[in-house]
């Protein structure tokens, strides 16, 4: 089963298993250092991409995602990188580089959300997806009544 490390900008996106040939590696948006090993790099924002994306705007398959969920229920581009992974079959997903501060913006905290709502569709789906240097990302509530 090949797995699948997505990639943000923080400091432990250098902490991915780059050198595990079961993983494969995509990273999004901008990153000024060189990486080890990407896979597969995304720009899918409206602005001027980034040359070097292998997936832009116009080659993203928004109408499939939109689709798979019955509308339009994503905000940033983890939501639809995360859907994109679903749609070509992989089963284990892992997230480095990535903290939403939740606390403060008001804009972050909807990207967490969203990204957690999309987090608990995939893990619905027999998806197992893990956060190892933020397991907030990927936690459960606090049992309500228990």
């Amino acid at each position: 089963m090949k797995k699948l490390a997505i990639l943000g900008k923080l400091p432990t996106k250098f902490k991915a298993p780059f050198g595990n040939k079961s993983y494969d590696i995509w990273t999004f948006n901008y990153h000024n250092e060189q990486l080890e090993h990407i896979d597969l790099w995304f720009d899918i924002h409206s602005y001027k991409p980034n040359p070097i994306a292998d997936i832009k705007r116009e080659n993203f398959p928004f109408k499939e995602c939109h689709e798979l969920l019955g509308g339009y229920y994503f905000n940033n581009s983890v939501s639809y990188i995360l859907i994109y992974a679903y749609l070509k079959g992989y089963k284990h997903i892992e997230l480095y580089g990535m903290k939403f501060d939740a606390t403060h913006e008001t804009k972050r905290n909807g990207e967490f959300q969203n990204v957690r709502e999309i987090i608990f569709f995939l893990k619905a789906k027999g998806i197992t997806i893990t956060s190892p240097y933020d397991p907030e990302m990927t936690a459960g509530y606090k049992p309500y009544g228990i």
